[in-house]
């Protein structure tokens, strides 16, 4: 939503809203309050102002019921008696409009109580006035016997009709001890004793109903007070309610009112906003009509009416700014196509239909060695291309077919053209022709004599890469048939009843395969996978070290001289491999030179602030050279100019791989009949000394009867290492798995396990050295690999600290080996 007019919209329907929500909230808020005011004035409020009318009510009625107990006749009995009753009748008709009496049952109890009190205390009272007008009647006809009568004993009867119930027993007994009573007296004696026990008993009751009336009276004046306080207690939790409703009303009020409020602020901004971007984009439109274009336009990236505006005004001026620039970026792009023209570095032609020049750049003198004077507008191409072949060429193809330039020159105009240009110094032109669509075609002339340096370079270096894999890929299975032969060799020769004739032959035999493992390791170095020791070294001492067995290795014809400039400077290099690599560049210059010649030897130290200082190494000869075609092919493996069966075709290709692995470079340089120079440019070393092993043989150690777990897939290797490890004095136990290891290492420990790391399917040597280490961590394991350490660790993931005895090894560095471990352990 980024209109306008959508926000504004927005923001008054939210105003709107608000306000009806507003009110909304306040009428019901003030609908609930008037209920809840409406509930309390119909509920709480009169059964509170009943419930003190029924204790007042009650109070009168208790008051009441003395005047019923003293009534003197009947009369004022049914008279008292109607007031009671209507009393009564008042009193249920006030409790049957109290809403909640239902929940003060012992008040409707007490109240049924008072009312049978006041039933039986209104009958006692109607029998107590009978019985005393018995007693009146009996008194009367007493009064009314003949004059024989006692009159003591009369009085006696007389007084026992009020007297108490103590008097009454003694009248009774004073009356009846008398013996002045006759028959007739005793006759009206008898019913008056009675009647008045039965009035003393009737006055009684009603003392105690009385006092059951007051009774009750005081606990319904109890109960009504406590059902007042509950009723009172309801009233206020009905006043918490209605306080928390009105809260809360006006908690929704305000928060309505708030959000009112923002939404009236929001579009008080909005409206704001609107007008200052409108005035923005005014005051600029005014300034743009007076001709000030460079002034930036608010409000662009705006989405809505402003911004459209803003965005439209910006359109308009720039294509005011496009219209007063025009003129001056055409005179600047015609600069910038003149610059690109004469300084790109391709040459560039342009021939009209009529093969005539057009333009051309400088570039297109110099590429061919034109020159200026001759080339001029107007002059035709095969003028030009007789100017080029003064110097010898040859046109082809791309895919390096032979090129007719007659039949070529008449396609150019029409089709595109792309072809090669050979120079005999080896320079390659490319030309790129296409066709112009007035007619005449365009010409661009690309120098490709460094690329097709660069491009024979990856060949060579891929093809280096391919033999390199294939070399190390051989190399475990040749390094396995090694360690068999030259360990039966060596077993051999521990032979005391050996004769002397079999013992050269066996010599021999052990010093071709060694000369074989040597092999397995210069193939290895060509492949960048052999495992090497650098070490700081002078190249000026190791060539003059070496000087005595290059003049034997190459003959007495040959004169060796040298340049040693590098004195104190040192590279890091393996000097075992860097004398290897030297020696084989001497011997293929010796046989470069069969009748004599010279080889020089020279050291120098390069500056080279892009590539870093290096200390080149370079070993020259004055031999009948090599030819230009063959130069690409002499690092290639096996590729010899040698007569067949003087060469392996291998020098080369492992300096080659020697020096590469080393972090150099190597280059040749040859012409037939002058010589070929070798150059090996070495990273100078800048580092601390380091301390070379100082080349002492070690003693041969034998085992004292341990027994040594040997884990070998090859059966040849496995014989020969089983007599080895008996030769050396050890008890061998073999088998050709890494499972079988594991279950033989159940039954019973031995003192060492050697291991082959590759053995064929299921666990490799690494892992069954590291579930050796989990289960008997004191068990030491001796790894063994016809692998280098490199190929060991990207293949097998090989730990740091696991030692390698490198395939094929001598009896000496098995015994050394084992030692080392036992020891270690």
């Amino acid at each position: 939503m980024h209109s306008v007019r959508a926000r504004l919209l927005v923001a008054f329907a939210c105003i709107m809203v608000a306000a009806l929500v507003l009110a909304f909230v306040g009428w019901r808020g003030l609908t609930d309050t008037e209920s809840a005011l409406e509930e309390l004035r119909r509920e709480i409020l009169p059964d509170i102002s009943h419930s003190l009318e029924l204790a007042e009510r009650t109070a009168s009625l208790a008051s009441l019921a003395p005047f019923v107990a003293e009534a003197s006749s009947p009369s004022q009995l049914q008279h008292d008696r109607e007031r009671l009753q209507q009393r009564v009748q008042q009193l249920k008709q006030l409790a049957g409009r109290i809403r909640h009496l239902e929940s003060a049952p012992q008040l409707r109890q007490l109240l049924e109580r008072l009312y049978g009190t006041l039933d039986e205390l209104i009958a006692l009272t109607q029998q107590e006035l009978f019985q005393r007008e018995d007693l009146r009647q009996l008194l009367y006809r007493l009064e009314a016997l003949d004059g024989d009568v006692a009159l003591p004993a009369v009085d006696q009867l007389l007084a026992a009709a009020s007297a108490t119930r103590r008097e009454l027993e003694r009248i009774e007994h004073r009356f009846s001890t008398r013996t002045d009573v006759n028959s007739k007296l005793a006759a009206s004696a008898t019913p008056i004793f009675a009647l008045r026990h039965r009035q003393l008993d009737l006055k009684q009751r009603q003392s105690y109903l009385l006092a059951s009336v007051r009774a009750t009276s005081d606990q319904l004046s109890a109960e009504v007070k406590g059902f007042v306080d509950s009723l009172q207690q309801r009233f206020s939790q009905q006043q918490q309610a209605l306080s928390a409703t009105v809260n809360k009303g006006q908690v929704r009020i305000l928060t309505i009112s708030l959000l009112a409020l923002l939404a009236l602020m929001s579009g008080t901004a909005l409206v704001l906003n609107l007008t200052r971007n409108l005035k923005a984009v005014t005051g600029l439109m005014t300034r743009l009509a007076a001709g000030v274009t460079e002034q930036a336009t608010p409000a662009v990236q705006r989405r809505d009416e402003i911004g459209s505006l803003a965005r439209a005004f910006n359109v308009f001026r720039e294509n005011s700014r496009e219209l007063q620039s025009m003129t001056e970026d055409l005179r600047q792009q015609q600069r910038l196509l003149q610059t690109v023209f004469d300084n790109i570095n391709d040459g560039l032609s342009v021939f009209d239909r009529d093969q005539r020049l057009l333009a051309w750049n400088p570039r297109y003198l110099s590429i061919f060695g034109l020159p200026p004077e001759r080339v001029h507008r107007g002059v035709s191409l095969a003028s030009l291309q007789t100017l080029m072949s003064k110097a010898p060429h040859g046109n082809r193809t791309l895919d390096n077919r032979p090129l007719d330039m007659t039949e070529t020159n008449l396609q150019r105009p029409s089709q595109p053209i792309r072809f090669e240009r050979y120079y005999r110094d080896g320079r390659v032109i490319e030309f790129r022709s296409q066709p112009m669509p007035d007619g005449g075609f365009v010409t661009l002339y690309s120098d490709l004599t460094d690329r097709k340096a660069i491009e024979s370079q990856l060949r060579q270096a891929q093809k280096m890469e391919v033999l390199g894999q294939l070399t190390g890929g051989i190399a475990h299975d040749f390094n396995n048939l090694l360690a068999a032969v030259i360990g039966n060799l060596q077993l051999l020769g521990q032979q005391r009843d050996l004769s002397d004739k079999a013992g050269r032959y066996g010599q021999r035999a052990l010093a071709a395969a060694e000369r074989g493992a040597s092999l397995v390791q210069r193939l290895l170095a060509f492949s960048r996978k052999q495992l090497l020791h650098p070490e700081p070294q002078s190249l000026n001492g190791i060539i003059e070290g070496m000087l005595d067995l290059v003049e034997y290795s190459v003959g007495s014809q040959i004169e060796i001289r040298t340049r040693l400039e590098a004195a104190e400077d040192r590279v890091f290099v393996d000097p075992g491999q860097l004398e290897n690599a030297l020696l084989n560049l001497a011997l293929n210059s010796g046989a470069a030179m069969p009748d004599g010649g010279t080889l020089c030897f020279n050291t120098r130290l390069e500056r080279d602030p892009q590539h870093g200082d290096r200390v080149l190494v370079e070993v020259g000869d004055t031999g009948h050279g090599i030819p230009e075609e063959l130069l690409e092919r002499v690092f290639d493996p096996f590729f010899t100019t040698k007569e067949v069966g003087r060469g392996s075709g291998l020098g080369l290709s492992m300096v080659y791989g020697f020096v590469k692995q080393s972090g150099g470079d190597i280059a040749i340089d040859s012409e037939p009949g002058r010589g070929t120079r070798v150059s090996i440019r070495l990273p100078l070393y800048q580092g601390p000394d380091q301390s070379a092993d100082d080349g002492r043989a070690t003693p041969l150690t034998y085992g004292e009867g341990e027994q040594v777990l040997l884990v070998e897939d090859d059966g040849l290797v496995l014989e020969a290492v089983e007599e080895m490890l008996a030769e050396l004095g050890y008890e061998p136990l073999s088998c050709r798995s890494a499972e079988e290891a594991l279950a033989l290492l159940e039954e019973g420990q031995p003192d060492l396990v050697l291991s082959d790391i590759n053995l064929g399917t299921g666990l490799t040597g690494i892992q069954l050295r590291a579930k050796i280490r989990e289960r008997w961590p004191d068990l030491p394991c001796v790894l063994a690999s016809g692998l280098p350490r490199e190929q060991l660790d990207s293949r097998y993931h090989l730990p740091a600290d696991a030692p390698v005895l490198a395939k094929p090894y001598r009896l000496e560095t098995l015994a050394q080996a084992l030692s080392n471990a036992l020891n270690r352990a």
